[in-house]
């Protein structure tokens, strides 16, 4: 939501009862992380950061591509192929490296 709210040409405008529903599910989040504190856990630091990384970058490309697709409908067949090669070489690559 934060992403969808600051990229130009996206700017978007969610209801109130979208910020609430997203508002508990970080509380719910929270609330389940302390509770599995409690049998101590072994919390990298590394890991945490990688963890947020991702979801910040994930976030970020979501919206990004749509701004993207919506101010460029042509983009789409041309990002998408480009996508698609990438994750096959990636894949490809691990299955190869094992």
């Amino acid at each position: 939501m934060v992403m969808g709210a600051f990229i130009p040409g996206l700017r978007r405008k969610y209801p109130f009862h979208e910020y609430i529903s997203a508002l508990l599910l970080v509380i719910g989040l929270i609330l389940f992380t302390l509770a599995d504190a409690q049998t101590s856990p072994n919390f990298s630091i590394i890991g945490v950061l990688m963890i947020s990384g991702a979801l910040i970058m994930d976030s970020l490309m979501g919206n990004l591509q749509e701004a993207i697709f919506t101010m460029n409908p042509d983009t789409t067949q041309v990002i998408s192929i480009f996508c698609w090669y990438i994750n096959a070489k990636l894949i490809w690559q691990k299955i190869v490296s094992h």
